[in-house]
């Protein structure tokens, strides 16, 4: 498996990770999701660039999109640590 495809499958399992989390933290107000903030830290980081006047849709686009391109830049540069060994 070339190193874009499995970057690209843990992308995507960033945006499973990322929709659970906001899942989970939307409904239970009550209770905080232990280690949230570390499981969607590429989309708060994202996010961090925009005010919270902005709409929901825009919102959670760029909170998928962050999601993804933080996992995906994560593995792909774990790989090409891994590989150079």
């Amino acid at each position: 498996m070339s190193d874009y495809k499995f970057s690209i499958i843990w992308g995507g399992v960033g945006i499973v990770i990322g929709v659970v989390a906001f899942i989970f933290n939307y409904h239970m107000v009550l209770v905080s999701m232990p280690g949230y903030e570390v499981l969607v830290a590429p989309a708060m980081f994202t996010m961090s660039f925009f005010n919270e006047e902005t709409y929901f849709t825009p919102k959670m686009i760029l909170f998928l999109s962050g999601q993804f391109l933080g996992y995906f830049c994560f593995a792909y540069i774990f790989l090409k640590i891994k590989n150079v060994r």
